[in-house]
C-alpha cells in the first residue's frame, strides 16, 4: 500500500489550502509518518511492543550513560532527602500523634513483604524509576506489608483470548473508564519472560499506583518521563563516545616523514651511511630518552608533528546545547541535569536553586498523592483497628469519624544560598500578612 501524508492526501483530494501552516504540507519540513496521521488513544500507539522498546532504550541509558543515572538519582535525592517525606499528625489527641509518627517509622522499616527495602527505598525508587520505566507499582497484602512491582511486569495474559479483554496489562470497564484488574507477570528462569513462567491477576484496588501522570484523559498506562527525549540522550552519549575514540585514534598517530626534495630518490643518503634490512627498509639511527625514543631522519626526510583537533572548541558548547534541550524535558535547569555550575555567579546560582525548589515541589506532591497517602489510608484504619496496638483506638473528630486523615507530610528543606536573606524575608511576609510562620517552617524541612 502506498503510503503519503496527510498534507499529500488533502492537496491530492482537491482541498484548499488550510489556515494553519502546521495543516499544510510542505515538501521542505518533514510530514508525519504513515502511523501518526489517525486520531488515536496513546495506548494503541504503545501496544505494539513500543512501551517495551522505550523501556529497555531508557534501562540501557541508566546502565551505561553518565548523565541519566546521575539525573535519576538527584531526582530521588532532592524529592525524597536524607530519610524521605516524613509524616506529621494534626488530630488533637497529641499522645497519639506520636505514637502513630512511631510507629510509621517502624512500620517503614518492614514493610516491604520480601525483607529487602524500606518504605525510604521504596520512594526513592518510585521517583528514580519515573523517568526510565514510568515508576513502580505495589500490591497491598493481608499481612499489611506491600510487595514492589516493576512497570515491566504488568504485561498482557499470555492466553490469547483472555488478552482481548486487556490493555497493555491492564482491564478497564469501557462504559465507566475505571480500572479493574491487573495481568502481573512473575519472571522466567532467565529474567526475563521469554521462557515459561506464570501469571497472577490483582484486583485494582490492591493495588498502589505510583507511575508518571498520563497526559490524557483516555490513557491508560505510564510512559516514562525521557521517552520523548531518548534519541536525543542516545546521540549524546554516541557522539561523545565517537569523538573520544577520534581523539584517541588521532593521539596514536605521532607525526608523518615527508621528503624535502620530492625529486629525489626515497631515503637518499651518501654511499655506505646506511644498512639495508632483508626487506629492503633503511635502518634509521635512534636514541632512547627519559620518555620515548628520538628518531634521527635521513637526509632530506622532515618530520611533520601531528596535534589532534578533537574535541574541538566547539564540541563542549554543542553538547552542552544538547544538554539544555533534554533538561527542558523535566523542566529542570541544566545546571540540575548535569551539576555543571562553573558559568554560575551568585545571582544566578539563587535563581537556579529558587527554580529547583519550584520544580521539585510537584515531585514531591506526586510521591505524597500516589504512594504515601494511599498506604497511610490503608495501613492506619488497618492497625488502628486492632486491639492492642498502640494506635487503637483511633481517635475521634467531633463528629464522631475517625480521624485518620488529620495528617501532613514533610518533605527535605529547600536549597539556599542565603540563610539570612531568606530568613529575613520570611519575616516581612509574615508580618505583612501574606505567609504563615508554618508555611516558613516547613520549608525548613
Amino acid at each position: 500500500m502506498f503510503k503519503e501524508s496527510i498534507g499529500k492526501m488533502l492537496l491530492r483530494s482537491g482541498a484548499s489550502c488550510l489556515g494553519y501552516d502546521a495543516g499544510d504540507y510542505n515538501r521542505m519540513r518533514e510530514d508525519l509518518g504513515w502511523g501518526k496521521i489517525k486520531p488515536s488513544d496513546e495506548d494503541s500507539l504503545l501496544s505494539d511492543g513500543t512501551d517495551q522498546l522505550i523501556r529497555q532504550k531508557c534501562a540501557d541509558l541508566r546502565r551505561n550513560s553518565a548523565i541519566v543515572p546521575g539525573v535519576c538519582e538527584r531526582l530521588a535525592l532532592f524529592a525524597c532527602g536524607a530519610v524521605g517525606i516524613l509524616p506529621q499528625l494534626r488530630t488533637k489527641d497529641k499522645g497519639w500523634n506520636r505514637a502513630g509518627e512511631q510507629w510509621w517509622g517502624e512500620y517503614g522499616l518492614q514493610c516491604d513483604s520480601r525483607g529487602r527495602d524500606s518504605l525510604l527505598d521504596f520512594q526513592k525508587m518510585s521517583v528514580s524509576l519515573r523517568p526510565t520505566h514510568g515508576g513502580m507499582y505495589f500490591h497491598k497484602l493481608a499481612d499489611g506489608t506491600i510487595r514492589p512491582i516493576e512497570t515491566e511486569r504488568i504485561r498482557q495474559p499470555q492466553n490469547a483470548e483472555t488478552a482481548k479483554h486487556f490493555v497493555m496489562g491492564v482491564q478497564y470497564s469501557k462504559k465507566t473508564g475505571r480500572i479493574e484488574k491487573y495481568c502481573v507477570h512473575e519472571r522466567d528462569s532467565r529474567g526475563g519472560f521469554d521462557q515459561k513462567h506464570g501469571e497472577i491477576y490483582i484486583d485494582a484496588r490492591e493495588i498502589i499506583r505510583v507511575t508518571t501522570p498520563t497526559w490524557r484523559p483516555d490513557q491508560i498506562r505510564e510512559v516514562p518521563d525521557f521517552a520523548s527525549i531518548v534519541p536525543a540522550l542516545q546521540d549524546i552519549t554516541k557522539m561523545n563516545e565517537y569523538t573520544l575514540n577520534t581523539a584517541k585514534w588521532q593521539s596514536t598517530i605521532m607525526g608523518f616523514l615527508k621528503r624535502i626534495n620530492p625529486g629525489t630518490g626515497s631515503g637518499l643518503s651518501p654511499r655506505n651511511t646506511a644498512v639495508q634490512t632483508a626487506g629492503g627498509l633503511v635502518k634509521r639511527k635512534t636514541f632512547n630518552t627519559q620518555w620515548g625514543e628520538v628518531l634521527e631522519g635521513l637526509p632530506g626526510e622532515d618530520l611533520d608533528l601531528k596535534t589532534s583537533s578533537t574535541p574541538n572548541s566547539q564540541h563542549i558548547p554543542y553538547m552542552k546545547y544538547q544538554l539544555m534541550i533534554a533538561a527542558s524535558r523535566l523542566s529542570l535547569p541544566y545546571e540540575f541535569f548535569t551539576l555543571d555550575m562553573s558559568s554560575l555567579d551568585y545571582s544566578r546560582m539563587k535563581g537556579v536553586l529558587l527554580f529547583i525548589n519550584f520544580a521539585m515541589a510537584p515531585w514531591r506532591k506526586w510521591l505524597t498523592d500516589d504512594l504515601l497517602m494511599p498506604l497511610w489510608a490503608w495501613r492506619i484504619p488497618k492497625e488502628a483497628g486492632r486491639p492492642g496496638s498502640p494506635l487503637y483506638p483511633m481517635p475521634k473528630r467531633d463528629d464522631g469519624r475517625s480521624d485518620w486523615m488529620h495528617v501532613d507530610w514533610q518533605g527535605p528543606e529547600e536549597l539556599w544560598i542565603d540563610r539570612q536573606e531568606a530568613q529575613q524575608a520570611d519575616v516581612l511576609e509574615i508580618q505583612a500578612g501574606m505567609a504563615t510562620l508554618g508555611k516558613a517552617v516547613k520549608r525548613r524541612g
